[in-house]
């Protein structure tokens, strides 16, 4: 309905785009239930654009008449029909959104990606518990909901989203669960948290859950709690932490876990009894595991994992016993501190293809020497203050056989010389990474980068497969224009014959570049060559205390 014309504009108030509430009606018809790559044809389209450029002028006649209005009544009145145009324009350009246009088996992928966890988390925090605490309470979730209960969120935007959300168990089956166990007095304080977890549970129907499961208190037992035991039968992947009561062996005794494959107790908040494995004896799945305490002697199906990541306190010899009883072990990860001893012997494994070794001092030199990993591939090494020996390294990679393709050097000092001599016994190396957190000597002095340099008139270049590089350094001291030219040198657009020519001599071409100073500027003109390659497919981030500046 146009309203009456106000005496003080002369100018004639026109609506060229008036839906009636059936028309309106109809249009959200369809936006709840039309979708598809064909949901608008082309002549609908150029129909809706038309409306959107007449409702445009129609807002823009009502704004115009609004500001020449002096009557508030009449200025209200006109006010009212510019919010209901409005309103009609929002549906009309919804119905061109191009989101209509995807297939729900896209958008689907596309919630998969966002929904990959749901932090449920018992607030208001009580506090009874913990009067004499020095654990800190958790934070209240102050953020947007799809951050942290994405497939809710999700499931409240439409009625075309919420079918899908409810229609895919997949999406509730994500959970961070975030206990605070009480007395039974005081449950009703959880009456949001509690359905909440329940909806979740039943939302996921039958399907294996991904499980992180934080504890805090004494573990009496409360209804989420029990819900969320009564579905272990399909827990695929269980992460567990516990602030600082043995709670997890009552937890889980009695119970079996058919579906589990990944197993995490690196949150275990004391040190475990030594049975405390035995409650995932029939575990037929299992095929990772996560704890923090020296090799546990228990009823576990070890000899079936694939990955084991034993935390720091590992004991001189338990890291051994693990690779001798994992017999299909592929990854191991292990952290231990004053291994110095010797005379361990040699502890072999025939299908571990990666190891990572974070350790203390020269505990190192220790861990290599007792190893024989012929299938070794991938060697990621990290230790604080730790000094580096070049023959153990030598004599670990020859005593092998190993073809080291991936390797990683974190905070271990190390001279560009004991560096070039590690290259050389790696000539499959494809992915290099150097990560110095405080001051040590910079290995990658300018011999270094000299020698990685590809010249002409070599014919067997250092490292000649070099992939990509990545190097974290807090040095002021690096000589930039040999570095942009050793990068340069080994990089050749895919597909020109200066490709096929260096392939035919064995040398691979760089694919990504990472450098960054912890401690200095980056000048952007100096590198400002790289900039070209990254154009040409080369990825390249150079960074310093002055931000990302390639």
């Amino acid at each position: 309905m146009t309203p009456p014309r106000p005496k003080r504009c002369p100018n004639p108030l026109w609506v060229r785009v008036n839906l009636s509430s059936e028309e309106l009606s109809t249009l959200y018809d369809e936006l709840r239930f039309e979708f598809g790559p064909s949901v608008v044809t082309l002549e609908r389209a150029n129909g809706l654009r038309t409306m959107l450029a007449l409702a445009d002028k129609d807002i823009e006649d009502h704004a115009l008449e609004v500001a020449c209005l002096t009557d508030s009544e009449q200025r209200m009145i006109v006010q009212t029909e510019q919010k209901r145009l409005e309103t009609q324009r929002a549906v009309l350009l919804s119905l061109l959104s191009p989101m209509r246009k995807l297939p729900n088996e896209t958008l689907l992928r596309i919630f998969k990606h966002v929904c990959e966890d749901n932090h449920l988390q018992c607030y208001p925090w009580i506090e009874l518990y913990y009067p004499f605490s020095r654990i800190s309470h958790p934070n209240t979730m102050s953020s947007r909901a799809l951050t942290y209960l994405p497939t809710m969120a999700i499931g409240s935007v439409c009625s075309r989203w919420r079918a899908l959300a409810l229609s895919s168990p997949t999406l509730w089956a994500n959970l961070t669960v975030e206990i605070c166990t009480v007395k039974g007095s005081q449950v009703e304080h959880l009456t949001g948290f509690i359905d909440n977890v329940t909806l979740y549970l039943e939302r996921s129907g039958d399907w294996p859950l991904r499980l992180s499961l934080i504890i805090r208190g004494n573990g009496e037992e409360i209804p989420s709690l029990i819900q969320i035991k009564r579905h272990a039968w399909r827990w695929k992947t269980l992460k567990y932490q516990e602030d600082c009561f043995l709670t997890g062996k009552r937890i889980f005794s009695q119970l079996r876990f058919p579906l589990l494959v990944e197993l995490d107790l690196g949150g275990w908040g004391s040190h475990p009894e030594p049975d405390v494995l035995d409650c995932f004896e029939f575990c037929p799945k299992l095929r990772a595991l996560t704890v923090t305490w020296p090799w546990p002697a228990s009823k576990v199906p070890y000899n079936q994992l694939d990955y084991i990541n034993f935390g720091h306190g590992q004991s001189k010899t338990g890291w051994m016993e693990a690779l001798r009883i994992c017999s299909h072990l592929k990854s191991f990860e292990m952290g231990g501190y004053n291994l110095e001893e010797g005379g361990l012997g040699t502890c072999a494994n025939a299908n571990v293809a990666s190891f990572s070794l974070a350790t203390a001092s020269n505990s190192t030199d220790t861990v290599l020497s007792s190893l024989n990993l012929p299938s070794l591939n991938n060697l990621v090494l990290d230790g604080p203050g730790g000094s580096w020996r070049t023959d153990t390294f030598i004599s670990f990679v020859s005593r092998s056989s190993c073809t080291i393709t991936t390797f990683a050097l974190h905070r271990i000092s190390v001279s560009d010389l004991d560096l070039i001599a590690a290259f050389r016994v790696m000539p499959a190396l494809l992915h290099f990474e150097v990560n110095q957190y405080g001051p040590s000597e910079n290995p990658f002095t300018s011999h270094l980068i000299s020698s990685l340099t590809h010249h002409q008139s070599t014919s067997i270049p250092l490292v000649p497969k070099l992939h990509s590089l990545r190097l974290k350094l807090p040095t002021d001291a690096f000589d930039d224009a040999a570095f942009v030219n050793m990068v340069h040198s080994r990089w050749f657009k895919p597909g020109s014959g200066l490709s096929a020519e260096m392939l035919a001599k064995g040398k691979g071409c760089i694919r990504s570049v990472v450098l960054k100073f912890t401690s200095r500027e980056v000048n952007a003109e100096i590198y400002k060559p790289l900039q070209i390659l990254d154009a040409e497919g080369l990825r390249v981030v150079i960074s310093g205390t002055n931000g990302v500046q390639v």
